[in-house]
């Protein structure tokens, strides 16, 4: 959570808060994390991942293959 908190001040974004929480039901997939408003799920293995949620949230765009498929 650190290296997330870390990244998203290194990367300007002050209007961001990044909260832990507990399981949301989707524990299986390890450590994850989701942007509200969109609902948009990542896993967050390893550095690549925190880089790309940090790109989705300054750009809107992120790395798709790490973001979690969600049955619908």
């Amino acid at each position: 959570m650190q290296s997330i908190k870390r990244a998203a001040k290194e990367a300007g974004l002050h209007d961001v808060r990044v909260q832990k929480s507990g399981c949301l039901d989707f524990c299986e997939f390890g450590t994850t994390a989701v942007i509200y408003p969109e609902g948009i799920w990542y896993t967050l293995e390893g550095e690549d991942a925190v880089a790309a949620m940090v790109e989705h949230l300054q750009h809107g765009t992120g790395a798709v293959d790490l973001q979690m498929k969600m049955d619908e």
